[in-house]
């Protein structure tokens, strides 16, 4: 059984480039203390969620052909370089999206 979540097509359209695009507009934000003030549109936020469940799936991925290499070899080196790579980012991704698109209560 596959641990990879079931990702709908129309999230699937979304790619790294336009979370990319997100990010930098994240950093061309001069003032860190109106960022707070500021919310992402649903679009953007959905796209956002996009990034952090590929992201996330890909970690799967990687984990399970690790699993299939013994250790230290360098295959299984090369998925775990992978696997942290990608959980870093998703992590980063999941501050921006709690920072710019969780409701606010």
């Amino acid at each position: 059984m596959s641990m990879q979540p079931h990702v709908p097509s129309k999230v699937k359209a979304y790619s790294m480039k336009h979370i990319t695009i997100i990010l930098a507009f994240l950093m061309t934000l001069a003032n860190p203390g109106t960022a707070i003030e500021q919310r992402f549109s649903d679009e953007d936020c959905r796209g956002v969620y996009a990034g952090i469940v590929s992201l996330l799936g890909e970690a799967n991925k990687n984990w399970e052909d690790r699993e299939q290499n013994p250790i230290a070899s360098p295959d299984y080196v090369k998925h775990t370089n992978i696997i942290k790579w990608t959980v870093d980012v998703a992590a980063n991704y999941t501050t921006i999206y709690e920072a710019f698109c969780a409701k606010v209560e």
